[in-house]
């Protein structure tokens, strides 16, 4: 890292972007403190009180609740679930949006915070004498994962790396991103793991030498969704004629179908799917998602199109308007073989590593080993073990 003092990417840098936060201007133009909102969601998360989250923080009762309230305001949301009374005077708790806005803004937060030190080349923690050569263990600090959003969405992610830190102390944190892009990602070195669902464009990606270990974890199921009104008379049609003449029929009805049109594994599946099918539709037929990050908003748009989208089952039962959509094709355990969606874990290569500094390879693979072997499938094939629910993915099973 340079050390000339006109250079800003400094450690200085680094202690002025501490002090950086993240504030939210509501309708009536008042601003919020978004740092402040989810440190006091996470402490009552852990609390499971106002006044001892309040507290723990050294804000008045009567600051954090009127935080609590200006931020329902702006969101339009409930953020808590209030208990009144009791031998131990009541308390709150997140409610499930609470909880995944909480989420989205822990990852946000600690994706920024590791990726400001990988550009500056800034350790993330001090050894105790720095001028001393630091040995490859600790010049190693935590593991990188570019992930497709589905595994994030669910809390997946989380839970596996919050397990894996619990056992081995190893600390993993994961950036969002669609498929093609995490690949791209690991050609420039710039994560330890993947997390991706494109066979086609993992399989090139192997071939072409950039990946060192590929192993296929997990899967779920493509959908056809669209309007309930089903112009394209998909309703018509039996699941036996494959998805092919699902598809054939969209492109000689001529209705709007939303494309990904990113790179994506999702995106990868649809051109598949369209070139097999021996038709594709024009313009403006086809139209693009641009800016979406992830399918649940690709169903959003759907509803607001009037579209038909190919999706997937976790994305489509974690949309809470699903109501608004029918599926089309993909519901049955028998629909066709090609709409089942792996998802695989990927090593990248490590190019030009000296024989002694290959700590992270090393880390990565253990990772993978955890995460392949009967602890990472546990927490797969039951996550999210909650009310009975069915779990988000399948186990792959070769």
């Amino acid at each position: 890292m340079s050390t000339n003092p006109k250079d800003p990417f400094t450690k200085n840098s680094i202690e002025s972007f501490s002090q950086f936060h993240l504030s939210l201007q509501g309708k009536n133009n008042k601003q919020l403190s978004t740092d402040k909102l989810f440190l006091l969601l996470e402490k009552i998360e852990k609390e499971g009180s106002i006044s001892k989250a309040a507290a723990d923080l050294k804000f008045s009762y009567r600051y954090a609740w009127g935080l609590i309230q200006d931020a329902e305001k702006a969101f339009s949301i409930t953020l808590l679930h209030k208990k009144v009374g009791g031998s131990s005077g009541g308390g709150a708790s997140l409610t499930e949006n609470a909880s995944k806005m909480l989420r989205h803004y822990q990852t946000l937060r600690d994706t920024v915070k590791d990726q400001l030190h990988l550009l500056l080349d800034f350790p993330t923690k001090q050894t105790k004498d720095p001028s001393a050569s630091p040995s490859p263990a600790q010049t190693f600090q935590f593991l990188l994962l570019a992930s497709t959003m589905e595994p994030i969405a669910t809390g997946l992610l989380d839970h596996l790396e919050k397990q894996y830190y619990q056992q081995t102390g190893v600390l993993v944190r994961h950036v969002g991103v669609g498929s093609g892009k995490a690949m791209e990602i690991g050609r420039k070195g710039g994560a330890d793991l993947l997390l991706v669902h494109s066979p086609s464009l993992e399989k090139r990606f192997m071939q072409e030498g950039w990946g060192a270990y590929r192993k296929t974890i997990m899967t779920n199921q493509y959908l056809l969704v669209g309007p309930p009104s089903d112009p394209a008379g998909l309703g018509n049609l039996k699941e036996t004629a494959g998805i092919h003449a699902f598809f054939r029929q969209l492109a000689f009805t001529q209705v709007p179908f939303l494309s990904r049109n990113d790179g994506s594994g999702t995106h990868s599946k649809e051109r598949e799917i369209w070139e097999n099918s021996g038709s594709f539709p024009k313009e403006p037929v086809i139209i693009p998602t641009n800016g979406v990050s992830d399918n649940i908003e690709v169903l959003s748009m759907a509803i607001k199109k009037s579209a038909y989208a190919l999706t997937d089952s976790t994305s489509y039962r974690l949309f809470t308007a699903k109501s608004r959509l029918t599926v089309f094709f993909g519901a049955s355990p028998s629909s066709d073989a090609m709409l089942t969606n792996p998802f695989s874990i990927i090593v990248p290569r490590r190019k030009e590593v000296e024989a002694d500094s290959d700590e992270p390879y090393k880390a990565a693979m253990n990772f993978v080993r955890w995460l392949t072997g009967p602890e990472g499938e546990k927490i797969i094939k039951n996550f999210p073990e909650e009310n009975g629910e069915a779990p988000y993915f399948d186990v792959y099973c070769t």
